[in-house]
């Protein structure tokens, strides 16, 4: 499990060390570094995904696209270089990178490490292969070999999801790990892992252990009496998706179905799917990045994702949540208090960070990190952090 991710000299952080958690969630005004966060850690698994002998950081692709390499500098320090670090229990790696103007690239300059008291730097060579397969350094791949693992699994959902289609993509498990960044690949990885079998914590109670099924329970959690029918066309590599809002109702396409289903299904989806994988592979923590899950949900809906998620990060997948819903924070709040008496996560296992615009003064923090405890309050409420209802009400009824 990821526990600390550390930006230097990118996009609008000189330098960050941000602790994470089973379930860690971003909040904060906009333009304030919630998306750069995750931004970094897309970057890393798509070049991985994608490129893993990539002599740079690979810019523009499936999960990401961000232009050319000078645009992800941190432009008050004016460097000509950045870097993406991470630390996994006793072991840390800081990838830095060139920033060159209008390169949709940036090259690898060196890897530091750093493992149970030893550490190291590795120089990229000219002509040498990409510096996260670290070719031809067995030490230094097998000190940072579990972070790789973690990058290349991880499932990104973006807020720019494509929702309602006529027809979804095939993909196969070589090419394609989980829903895709956009949740495109939802209805295949539904269909291709109909049959895996999710842990009991994660389980709907009403229905049995395969995915297919406990994904339909849980969108009914949302949606009662929703529904979904998946089917491959014949001699196509895509896929047609029917969904219902009613048991009494029959399948529809899904522009003529409400959007929350399509925005919903495939964070629903993600989390399911790395729990089951985790089970069967024996892996740990695998990472779940998802950018406003709660897009197109009534605030009821919003809650219960917030649970859902700290659900998700109890069964052993690891939960990074960027929001703007105080309703998606009160979910976990609830979650850690308990749910029918009975806790779903400790307070250790959350991490909320409020992400606040740089001070140009310097004397502001740009990242302040309430403590939850036991109850599910929080030990501070900084400014601006889902206060608006407060400041709203106070501003209808003279306060």
């Amino acid at each position: 499990m990821l526990q600390q991710i550390v930006l230097e000299y990118f996009k609008c952080f000189e330098r960050l060390k941000l602790p994470l958690a089973p379930l860690t969630l971003l909040a904060g005004l906009n333009a304030s570094g919630k998306s750069t966060t995750i931004q970094a850690l897309a970057l890393l698994h798509q070049t991985l995904a994608e490129h893993p002998l990539s002599p740079g950081l690979v810019l523009n692709g499936k999960d990401v696209t961000l232009g050319s390499a000078d645009e992800l500098v941190d432009k008050v320090t004016g460097r000509d270089r950045f870097g993406i670090g991470l630390e996994h229990s006793d072991t840390r790696a800081l990838w830095r990178m060139e920033a060159e103007n209008d390169s949709l690239l940036a090259p690898f300059i060196d890897l530091e490490w750093g493992h149970d008291g030893q550490s190291g730097t590795l120089r990229r060579e000219p002509k040498s292969e990409g510096m996260l397969a670290v070719s031809g350094t067995a030490e230094t791949a097998d000190v940072i070999a579990p972070l790789l693992r973690t990058l290349r699994t991880l499932t990104y959902i973006s807020a720019d999801r494509i929702g309602p289609r006529e027809t979804y993509p095939a993909s196969n498990s070589t090419q394609q790990s989980g829903v895709g960044a956009r949740g495109e690949y939802t209805p295949w990885f539904i269909n291709h892992y109909e049959d895996l079998e999710i842990p009991t914590m994660m389980r709907h109670p009403e229905a049995g252990p395969p995915l297919r099924r406990q994904v339909e329970a849980w969108l009914g959690s949302f949606f009662p009496g929703s529904g979904f029918e998946i089917a491959l066309l014949p001699r196509t590599n895509l896929l047609v998706m029917r969904l219902r809002t009613s048991t009494a109702t029959n399948y529809h396409r899904p522009a003529n179905v409400g959007y929350g289903l399509s925005h919903v299904l495939p964070v629903i989806t993600a989390c399911l799917g790395a729990v089951g994988l985790a089970q069967r592979d024996s892996q740990v923590a695998p990472l779940v990045m998802v950018e406003n899950p709660e897009l197109h949900l009534h605030p009821a809906g919003q809650s219960a994702m917030g649970v859902f998620l700290a659900r998700a990060a109890a069964t052993g997948a690891q939960v990074i949540v960027e929001t703007h819903s105080d309703h998606i924070l009160n979910g976990i709040r609830k979650a850690v208090k308990g749910i029918d008496g009975d806790p779903v996560l400790t307070p250790e296992q959350v991490a909320i960070h409020f992400f606040q615009p740089r001070d140009d003064s310097g004397q502001r923090p740009q990242v302040i990190s309430p403590v939850i405890d036991q109850q599910g309050n929080l030990d501070t409420w900084p400014p601006d952090f889902f206060d608006q209802y407060e400041k709203d009400l106070g501003s209808l009824i003279g306060w």
